[in-house]
């Protein structure tokens, strides 16, 4: 199984990384405002997010880890999340 690869976006306030598929669609993981989005590949062709949210003083929250396949990952950061349309009669 191909694996894909991940590199740090330059000169890009918005994209923090770009996820190049096995396919060789790109993929930008967004920057964050407060927390962090770290994407790494697998040797599995899957894909390690991890999200790291800002401690409050007082609290300490630990890092979300989820494991994504790579339709996952473009279904959640590609160039269509969030611009499907749903008709509800």
């Amino acid at each position: 199984m191909a694996v894909g690869s991940v590199e740090t976006a330059k000169n890009n306030a918005f994209v923090h990384q770009i996820v190049t598929t096995s396919s060789g669609e790109k993929v930008e993981i967004p920057t964050m405002a407060g927390s962090t989005i770290d994407i790494k590949p697998t040797k599995d062709g899957k894909y390690q997010e991890t999200i790291t949210y800002p401690n409050p003083p007082g609290k300490n929250y630990e890092p979300k880890v989820s494991i994504l396949s790579e339709d996952e990952l473009i279904a959640k950061y590609g160039n269509q999340a969030g611009k499907s349309l749903q008709v509800i009669a």
